[in-house]
C-alpha cells in the first residue's frame, strides 16, 4: 500500500487550523467599570487633598493613591463641578499617572462659586474617585484668600479647626475665625456659631464649642478686610462622644411629647455636664448643682427648643425624693429645697408641683442618676399642664467635686 503523505499533511495542518480558532470577545464584557464588583480592590483607593490657595477663578487640591488595586494607574487628577460628586465626564485635571501623591491645578472657575471636587485615579478595571472636598471661590478680588483648616478634634466641645489666610486681599484682615452650622454653607450672620481668633494673615485654631453628638456640622474659615468676608473651604464632620466622658442625658415626656435625647447646653458652652453655683460661698450656706437638658442646641430655632433646668440643693446630694418649687424661688421655706424652670418658647411656665428622685450620688465614679416630674401652668392660667417620664445621668466634672 502506498500512503500519501501529501493528504495526510493537508488532514493534519486543516485539524490544527480549526482547533485553534480564536472566539470573538462577548460583548457585555467590554468597557465594564470593574470587572469584579465582588472585590472592590481591582479598582484603585485613594483620597482627595483639601483644596488649598483658592481665589476667584482658580484652586489647588490633588490627592493620594494607596493602592492601584493590582493594576497600573494609567491616569489621575481631579474632576470638579458645581454639582455634588463629580466624574471624569465632567471638568479634570491629568496628573501623571502611578501610586503616590499628587497635586492639581483648577483653573477656570466663576468667581463667587461653590465648586465640589474629587481626586480619581483609573487602571485598567475602571476609575476610582476619592472623598468629595468643597471649594468657594472669591467673588472679590480684594477679598482676602484663604482655606479651612481640617478638624483634628471632632468632640464638641473642644473640636477644633480654623484657617490659614495667605493673602489680606490688599487691605488688614480685621477679624477671623470659624463659622459653622446644620446646613452646607454657613455664613458669619448666624451669630451663635462663630469664633474670633485675631486679625492679620496666616494660620489660627478656632474652637467649635457647640452642637449635639450625632450632629453633622459644616464649617468654613472666615476673614474680614475693609471690603468684605471671604470664606474658605467647606468641610464638614460629625460631632462625637468622647470615649471617656460620661456625657450628659435627660429624657422627659412635656405635654404628651417625648424627649429622649435632651443634653445641656452647659456642656456646649464649657465642657461640662454640671455646673455649681455659689460654690465660692462660706461655709454652710447652700450650694447648688444645677443640671441642665435641652432638645436642641441651636438657638436660632426658639419655636421648637424645650428645655429643663434642675437646681439640687447640696443638703439633697444624697438618694431621696424630695419637691420640686419653681427655680429662683428665695424665700426662707423654699431655698433649700429641688428647683425647677421649664423653658417654653411660647409663653411663661410656671412650677406648681412636682418631685425629684435622687437614685445615686457617687463621688468615686463622679457621677449623679434620678429622675422627676413635675406640673406646670402658663401665664398663670389655671390649665394645668405635666412633665413625666423624667430621668437624668450626668457626670460630677465640675472642679469643685475635684
Amino acid at each position: 500500500m502506498k500512503f500519501n503523505f501529501t493528504r495526510i499533511l493537508l488532514l493534519v495542518s486543516s485539524i490544527l487550523f480549526f482547533s485553534c480558532v480564536i472566539e470573538p470577545a462577548d460583548p457585555a464584557l467590554l468597557n465594564q467599570t470593574n470587572s469584579n464588583p465582588a472585590n472592590p480592590t481591582v479598582l484603585p483607593v485613594l483620597t482627595t487633598t483639601t483644596a488649598t490657595t483658592v481665589n476667584s477663578t482658580s484652586a489647588t487640591s490633588g490627592g493620594t493613591i494607596t493602592s492601584d488595586g493590582g493594576s497600573i494607574i494609567i491616569a489621575r487628577g481631579v474632576v470638579w463641578s458645581t454639582s455634588q460628586n463629580p466624574t471624569i465626564a465632567d471638568s479634570k485635571t491629568v496628573d501623571g499617572n502611578g501610586i503616590g501623591s499628587f497635586t492639581s491645578s483648577i483653573t477656570n472657575l466663576a468667581a463667587g462659586n461653590t465648586y465640589y471636587v474629587r481626586a480619581y485615579a483609573t487602571n485598567a478595571n475602571g476609575t476610582a474617585y476619592g472623598n468629595q472636598v468643597t471649594i468657594s471661590t472669591i467673588s472679590n478680588p480684594n477679598l482676602p484668600v484663604l482655606t479651612t483648616i481640617p478638624v483634628t478634634n471632632n468632640v464638641a466641645p473642644n473640636a477644633k479647626s480654623g484657617g490659614n489666610i495667605t493673602s489680606d486681599g490688599g487691605s488688614p484682615v480685621i477679624d477671623r475665625g470659624v463659622v459653622w452650622g446644620f446646613s452646607p454653607a454657613p455664613t458669619y450672620s448666624n451669630s451663635y456659631s462663630r469664633t474670633h481668633d485675631g486679625t492679620g494673615i496666616g494660620s489660627f485654631v478656632s474652637n467649635i464649642t457647640t452642637g449635639l453628638p450625632g450632629t453633622l456640622l459644616y464649617v468654613r474659615a472666615y476673614a474680614t478686610n475693609a471690603n468684605g468676608i471671604a470664606y474658605g473651604n467647606e468641610i464638614s464632620f460629625t460631632i462625637a462622644v468622647e470615649p471617656n466622658l460620661n456625657l450628659a442625658l435627660m429624657t422627659a415626656n412635656i405635654n404628651g411629647n417625648q424627649y429622649d435625647f435632651m443634653t445641656p447646653y452647659l456642656w456646649g458652652m464649657h465642657g461640662r455636664d454640671v455646673s455649681v453655683e455659689n460654690s465660692g460661698a462660706p461655709a454652710g450656706s447652700t450650694v447648688y448643682l444645677w443640671l441642665q437638658g435641652t432638645s436642641t442646641d441651636d438657638l436660632t430655632n426658639m419655636t421648637t427648643r424645650r428645655q429643663i433646668d434642675l437646681h439640687i440643693p447640696n443638703d439633697k446630694w444624697t438618694p431621696g425624693t424630695y419637691s420640686l418649687v419653681e427655680a429662683f424661688d428665695t424665700s426662707s421655706t423654699s431655698q433649700k429645697q429641688c428647683q425647677a424652670t421649664l423653658l417654653y418658647p411660647s409663653s411663661s411656665a410656671i412650677i406648681t408641683s412636682g418631685t425629684l428622685t435622687v437614685t445615686e450620688f457617687n463621688l468615686t465614679q463622679k457621677r449623679i442618676k434620678g429622675t422627676f416630674s413635675f406640673n406646670y401652668t402658663l401665664n398663670g392660667s389655671s390649665t394645668v399642664y405635666q412633665v413625666t417620664n423624667g430621668t437624668f445621668i450626668y457626670a460630677l466634672d465640675h472642679a469643685y467635686f475635684n
